[in-house]
């Protein structure tokens, strides 16, 4: 049948010449795949195609008699490195100080990246949000679908704690050669990876950190100490998909995934007891507002003026103690308001904005690259479903600036509840739990971990199949 095609395609090359070049690639594609990718429409094909070792599709039917276990993992067998210590365990190791004389971040790596324990709070931790990378490693070595031999593989794991290598260039004595984040990665891999990092130049890897993509994308030819690094810079890295809590939302081979937020449920009756209190909570306030001011931000300024000044605002100003390991003292606050502000900081987006949501408070963002241009494997294509949009001008560079309150206010309480639902609804997307119903059959509660591995899997296959073309 795809030689009967072929031949057509070519007839018309030969014969019609007025189609254009793109008319007839676009013919090719269509004939091509009426098969092999338009059964996405089938409701009996599952979501499921793959490459097989001989580089030919795969396409998972349900009913087809194989085994549950071995259809589970059609597309999703990964392969994790293993790196030599120097990569990750062994900066675990140096987390008093000597990575950075004034930094111990010793606390943070317990409970595998989650931090110590809130004491009376079962599932609470006091979570550094830059412990990412050591809570996605954890998961993976827990993936089922995990293979020995690279030759199976669907995808490469790169298990190297980036942002806390990135640490000694950040902040420590080699700032001048932050251009070298990366390179003895590389030069690991070419030479003891030779095959699989080879085969694809990388496109079939990726690596996770709880880092922005501004701390890491310094350019390679930069004079003199800026700040950041250059590991997403280097050419080696160029088809390596990275996970980062924020992206450059138009480099494709960064994805943003959620921000560590302090809860981690151990098991469902946990997450169903919170959904519960979020779902029931008595909010006495309109809004909230938890951070502390940015110098020369005015968006964030103006946001925090206008919280300041409504008797029907709450904040948390955490510019007196440091919210991220005091999730009580911010939970308590953000149950009591119907909407958070999440104005911009040091970079577009926030971890309050995922501490908010998990309390059920609807953020209000002043930016599309704080939230909707970066998560869209984990939140709603629809913004309007569970959040509200305010145009930064119409409050910085506005003759007359819109009031927040009149906004916010126009917002029935029908309207707030069935937001409210959305977000009650996406909860488990939004976390990274700690129980064992996960990465398995249709039916388990996916969480942040598994949706994230997910779109990177579909990032990988839609690689592979347009190098086919």
């Amino acid at each position: 049948m795809n030689k009967i095609k072929m031949k057509i395609a070519w007839a018309y090359w030969k014969y019609w010449p007025a189609f254009s070049c793109s008319t007839l690639l676009v013919f090719v594609f269509l004939s091509h795949m009426s098969s092999q990718f338009f059964f996405l429409a089938d409701p009996q094909i599952t979501n499921q195609v793959a490459l097989n070792g001989h580089g030919s599709y795969r396409i998972s039917r349900k009913g087809n008699g194989s085994p549950p276990a071995a259809r589970s993992c059609e597309g999703r067998k990964i392969y994790m490195y293993d790196l030599p210590a120097k990569f990750n365990s062994q900066l675990l190791g140096n987390c008093s100080g000597k990575l950075v004389s004034w930094l111990d971040f010793c606390q943070h790596i317990e409970n595998e990246g989650f931090g110590t324990e809130i004491k009376n709070q079962t599932g609470w931790y006091a979570t550094d949000l830059y412990m990412l990378e050591i809570v996605f490693h954890s998961r993976m070595k827990k993936y089922q679908c995990l293979v020995s031999d690279p030759g199976l593989a669907d995808a490469f794991y790169i298990p190297y704690y980036i942002g806390l290598d990135a640490l000694r260039y950040l902040y420590g004595n080699e700032r001048e050669q932050a251009s070298d984040h990366g390179a003895e990665l590389v030069s690991w891999l070419d030479s003891k990876a030779t095959w699989s990092w080879k085969k694809r130049g990388g496109k079939d890897h990726f690596m996770v950190t709880g880092r922005t993509a501004w701390d890491l994308s310094k350019p390679t030819t930069a004079k003199g100490v800026t700040w950041g690094t250059s590991l997403l810079e280097l050419p080696d890295m160029a088809n390596v998909t990275t996970l980062l809590v924020e992206s450059r939302t138009w480099i494709d081979r960064e994805q943003a995934i959620p921000y560590l937020t302090s809860f981690h449920p151990n098991s469902q009756r946990e997450l169903k007891e919170w959904t519960k209190t979020v779902i029931s909570a008595r909010r006495d306030f309109l809004f909230a507002f938890v951070g502390a001011g940015r110098q020369g931000l005015g968006i964030r300024r103006a946001a925090i003026e206008q919280c300041r000044s409504s008797s029907k605002c709450v904040m948390v100003n955490c510019a007196k103690m440091k919210c991220s390991h005091r999730p009580e003292a911010v939970m308590k606050q953000v149950l009591r308001a119907n909407f958070c502000l999440q104005p911009p900081g040091d970079s577009p987006t926030r971890r309050s904005t995922f501490d908010g949501l998990i309390a059920g408070c609807i953020p209000v963002f002043f930016r599309n690259d704080s939230a909707y241009e970066q998560y869209t494997w984990h939140l709603p294509s629809d913004p309007e479903t569970y959040s509200v949009f305010i145009e930064e001008e119409r409050l910085v560079n506005s003759t007359k600036p819109l009031k927040i309150e009149d906004v916010l206010n126009s917002y029935s309480q029908q309207k707030i509840k069935k937001m409210r639902k959305k977000i009650v609804e996406i909860l488990p997307s939004l976390l990274y739990m700690n129980f064992a119903d996960k990465d398995g059959g249709e039916n388990s509660t996916k969480d942040a971990f598994d949706l994230s591995i997910e779109g990177m899997l579909r990032t990988v296959m839609s690689n592979r199949f347009w190098n086919r073309l």
